[in-house]
């Protein structure tokens, strides 16, 4: 059995689908026959139904067509036996699907609801768009082309007993009321994995309408695409109508409407306006017990007393005063002075300590002893150069482009319709030439190859008077390169912590070298929290004007730009408030902050070094 395969069929998944699915039968405050009679003997049917998987005589039942009247809609219904598999098959392959859905996609996702889209959609009238072009999709199941669905998905799963068991299930039979057998018309209705499927293929109708500079949001077969005036609106809906008539699919005319909000429209379910809803800016930022203190005036100094954490100016001014028991980190920039007191009871308490350079550089942090773990660190070093360290390079590195991607695809105007979807094109094709690569030098020159056409189009993105054409460092030559710098030098701080908590070596890298003694591994870690935390927070920053030109600091004698004191503190506050955002569903089964996140991705590379076995897997965008 393939391990894909062995996942989603082992008992303890078909015992969790199983668990699923009586939730969601008995949500009506009652169970069906059939799934009562299955319950009666359940540990001998979840046996024989594993048996039968692994040994490749499973064969599902037709479907029940069953007519809702007060809907309006025809479902068909599997049988029980059939939903558990649906249900083990669903939950082994959001994992992989959901990754690749990218940023217009709000339905059938973990973590991602109806709140979200309309947000969303809130979020693009606060940014200046006055129209709206809401439209929805004919017949959407019904119509879906499977054959493109299933193309899709065997490109994106390598494993062939897993897929055989997905073309049972698309090619069953259903059996009508009053009799008779016949074939379903595109996705069936009523089963687990329909919903998953038809993402999947409308993922390439969102991506036309995004390459074409349009900022969409569509819920399910549900659409609605910002716009700036109507004529805009006609085209938003003939880009949209194309992309689905090259699938054989087609927009719904009776509701597809262009509307203004400062006239009003509703949208699943919200009515909008010109301030209703409000965005809700600060909706889901968890305000931590504890805090990361951050240090950067230069000739200060940090000490401890009376259980205080107290920083101090050169002039012995004070700057700031916390209760030791409320602080977690401590990063310091440049000419910070830090007491031996402090040092003592930071190392004692496992609170660490970042330093960096005044201009951005890593130095370095502190740690108490005893962190890492032997047999980790023996892992980390077999595994160096071996094909599974390249294949967990190429996870990494392949997270980092897709995130790259959404960036783009987020954020694109149609101001941007000739830069960003040349982009785009350009980090879909590194992706194809990552499976090629056999060594960490290959994996990197695709990474490298993608920064060269992220970066110009990212820098595209940005106000006038913020735009540039590369990414520039050491030093950055202007106040946008400078910012991302800057909250480069503060994350891989947290990644060096958050390996090291995972019990591993921060420089015993997988994909960047050993070579000065620089923190690989954690470097390693950072690659795809760079577009997933920093770049989208200068980004928003640049573009609500929380970042001017005004916040570049060149100094006497030096190249290069430096940040002032007012756009690090803006960038710091940018930064936390997206590192304590909670999250659901950019990874299966768990939820927490950002940071949360952070600190589970080095636990899961640190679980794949150990076994290679044991898959690592990007973040889904959130």
């Amino acid at each position: 059995m393939g391990l894909l395969a062995d996942r989603a069929f082992s008992e303890r998944a078909l015992r969790e689908a199983w668990a699923a699915v009586v939730k969601r039968d008995g949500e009506d405050g009652q169970l069906t026959r059939g799934t009562t009679r299955f319950a009666e003997h359940l540990d001998e049917q979840l046996i024989r139904l594993q048996a039968d998987l692994a040994w490749g005589a499973y064969r599902p039942a037709d479907l029940v067509e069953v007519r809702l009247e007060d809907h309006d809609r025809t479902l068909q219904v599997p049988t029980i036996r059939d939903r558990v598999v649906e249900r083990a098959l669903h939950d082994v392959l959001v994992p992989i699907v959901d990754p690749v859905l990218g940023p217009a996609s709000y339905a059938y996702r973990p973590g991602l609801g109806v709140a979200d889209a309309v947000q969303e959609l809130a979020r693009h009238r606060d940014e200046g768009f006055r129209w709206v072009a809401l439209t929805d999709i004919d017949d959407c199941f019904p119509s879906s082309p499977v054959a493109v669905s299933r193309r899709r998905l065997g490109a994106l799963v390598d494993d062939g007993q897993l897929l055989d068991v997905v073309d049972l299930l698309l090619d069953r039979k259903v059996q009508r009321p009053g009799g008779g057998r016949g074939v379903v018309r595109g996705l069936a209705q009523g089963c687990a994995l329909s919903p998953l499927l038809s993402n999947l293929i409308l993922v390439e109708v969102d991506q036309a309408v995004l390459a074409a500079g349009f900022s969409v949001v569509r819920y399910a077969d549900n659409v609605a695409i910002a716009v700036s005036d109507r004529g805009e609106g006609m085209e938003a809906l003939r880009h949209t109508s194309r992309a689905l008539e090259r699938m054989g699919m087609k927009l719904g005319s009776e509701d597809t409407a262009i509307m203004s909000f400062e006239e009003g429209f509703s949208f699943l379910g919200e009515d909008f306006g010109l301030r209703y809803p409000p965005v809700l800016s600060e909706a889901g930022v968890e305000e931590p017990e504890h805090k990361v203190v951050y240090v950067a005036t230069q000739g200060a100094r940090v000490r401890v007393a009376a259980g205080r954490l107290l920083v101090e100016s050169a002039q012995d001014v004070d700057l700031l005063s916390v209760p030791t028991s409320r602080v977690s980190r401590i990063v310091l920039f440049g000419g910070v002075g830090l007491s031996a007191g402090a040092r003592s009871w930071a190392l004692t308490n496992g609170v660490d300590v970042v330093l960096a350079s005044r201009r951005g550089s890593y130095l370095g942090s502190l740690q108490a002893a005893g962190v890492t773990r032997v047999e980790r660190v023996r892992a980390q070093l077999a595994a160096q150069g071996s094909q599974d360290a390249v294949a967990l390079g190429r996870a990494i590195v392949e997270a980092k482009i897709r995130k790259q991607a959404v960036v783009l695809q987020r954020f694109g105007r149609r101001a941007h319709r000739d830069d960003v979807p040349a982009a785009v094109s350009q980090l879909q094709r590194s992706l194809r030439l990552l499976p090629e690569t056999s060594s960490a030098q290959e994996i990197m020159g695709v990474e490298g190859a993608a920064a060269a056409a992220y970066f110009p189009a990212f820098g595209s993105l940005f106000p006038a008077d913020l735009m540039f054409e590369h990414r520039s460092r050491q030093p950055p030559m202007d106040v946008a390169n400078a910012a991302l710098s800057f909250l480069y030098v503060v994350l891989l701080g947290e990644c060096v912590s958050a390996v090291a908590a995972a019990g591993l070596d921060p420089a015993i890298g997988l994909l960047h070298s050993d070579d000065g003694n620089r923190p690989s591994l954690a470097l390693d870690l950072l690659e795809e929290f760079r577009p997933l935390i920093v770049d989208q927070v200068v980004l928003e920053a640049a573009r609500h004007r929380r970042l001017t030109p005004g916040h570049a600091h060149r100094e006497t004698g030096r190249t290069g730009i430096l940040l002032t004191r007012a756009g690090r503190e803006e960038m710091l506050s940018g930064y936390e408030r997206r590192m304590l955002r909670m999250t659901r569903g950019a990874l299966p089964g768990f939820s927490g902050t950002w940071r949360c996140h952070l600190y589970r991705q080095a636990q899961r590379l640190a679980a794949s070094i150990s076994d290679p076995d044991v898959a690592w897997t990007g973040l889904s965008w959130r």
